[in-house]
């Protein structure tokens, strides 16, 4: 039996703003509500974990670590502890595993991602919060909590006043033992739902764990997402608990930026294979993961790479900076995306490439340690056939000069 896969497309223009209310932007009732700080299940001698703004800063940060074999719930937790972020363990990992402690990343998220991945796990970014899970459940969580957010704005009956209730954002916390249902009970009463098939979560106890203010919509898919449950709003007041759907995508459009149409369509394929890329008049089109949609909007130039803020290590210029990576058989032009991601300007000529018989899906192998962005980048061109010039924060790529 084929695997049912849904897909819902992206309504307004990428990146989509998916927390923007524009019903009650201008009510004085939910401004004043906007002032209140509530948490559910937090008691007032824990420390409070970075969010917005704070957390991104401590994420982007790098992580460098070495050590023994070490148990992985507990060193998850001083990690925690130390940057100040939520690390969540997904109930379906093992947390008594030990794991080897090498790590050397740029950012945070990577570092942890790189300590997990020797045991078969990864991490996505939810709001304010790791989550480390299975790569099946974990790759899709971002793109769930986005479909679930569409979702729920193509609900009737719910007033700007409900609409604003439920995506308010509050910490959620839970001790040693807890219980699935009763988490799910606390948000009930938090945000005044009734649930509906409640008792298709299994029985378990869970570790205790934390949340950084998701909203209620990341709450229940982080939550059942664990158990491959999902839910479905009924009305204003009302959830219903259903099976989670195995595969998912979302619909976008991109506009290409500096290349033509034909051109983006070719470096996607090349960086994205298992993507169904088509022309949409000026713009590609095409069904994917949130990340795909964020990857592709920065690989073609519809969006710039995010600008770290002073004092974020991205800031540095790009001589005072160092790089640790491996890549064995990959893409060039998944370099430069990953580059780009890190708020790298890369630019190129497309048609003098073309002409030229450059090919930016050239696959590579390059293994660096601690690497000025010189020695990447001769590296790496050399092996495609180009040369290239970097200034503070860009990296201009170009055809080798020929000879005099």
């Amino acid at each position: 039996m084929q695997t049912k896969t849904t897909t819902y497309r992206l309504q307004t223009s990428f990146p989509s703003s998916f927390m923007m209310i524009a019903q009650i932007r201008n009510s004085l009732f939910c401004l004043c509500l906007l002032l209140i700080v509530n948490a559910v299940g937090v008691s007032d001698d824990q420390p409070r974990l970075l969010r917005e703004s704070q957390f991104r800063i401590a994420i982007n940060r790098a992580l460098i670590a070495n050590g023994e074999r070490t148990i992985l719930q507990d060193y998850l937790q001083r990690l925690a502890q130390e940057r100040e972020v939520a690390i969540l363990l997904d109930r379906r990992v093992d947390p008594s595993q030990r794991v080897n402690v090498a790590i050397s990343e740029n950012t945070f998220d990577a570092g942890i991602r790189s300590l997990v991945k020797q045991i078969g796990l990864e991490v996505s970014v939810v709001g304010d919060s790791l989550i480390v899970g299975p790569p099946e459940s974990t790759n899709l969580l971002r793109t769930r909590c986005a479909i679930a957010r569409r979702e729920f704005d193509t609900i009737e009956g719910f007033t700007p006043k409900r609409q604003f209730e439920i995506l308010r954002r509050y910490e959620l916390k839970w001790d040693d033992l807890s219980t699935p249902r009763e988490i799910l009970k606390q948000l009930a009463s938090r945000y005044n739902f009734t649930i509906e098939n409640l008792e298709d979560v299994p029985h378990d106890l869970w570790f205790r764990g934390t949340l950084t203010y998701p909203n209620l919509v990341e709450s229940l898919t982080i939550l059942l997402t664990q158990f491959q449950l999902s839910f479905e709003w009924i009305d204003a007041e009302t959830i219903r608990i259903v099976p989670e759907v195995p595969r998912v995508g979302i619909e976008g459009e991109h506009r290409p930026r500096g290349m033509p149409v034909a051109d983006a369509i070719s470096l996607v394929k090349r960086n994205f294979p298992n993507l169904e890329v088509q022309r949409a008049g000026s713009r590609i089109a095409f069904s994917g993961l949130l990340e795909e949609h964020e990857s592709v909007a920065v690989l073609i130039g519809e969006k710039q790479p995010r600008r770290p803020k002073s004092g974020d290590p991205e800031s540095k210029p790009l001589h005072q900076r160092r790089f640790t990576l491996k890549m064995v058989r990959k893409p060039f032009g998944s370099l430069m995306a990953t580059l780009q991601q890190q708020g790298i300007e890369v630019r190129y000529n497309a048609q003098e490439f073309n002409e030229a018989g450059i090919d930016l899906g050239h696959k590579i192998s390059i293994e660096l340690e601690q690497a000025t962005i010189d020695q990447l980048l001769k590296e790496s061109c050399d092996k495609v056939g180009i040369d290239y010039e970097v200034d503070d924060f860009r990296i201009l790529l170009k055809l080798k000069a020929g000879p005099e």
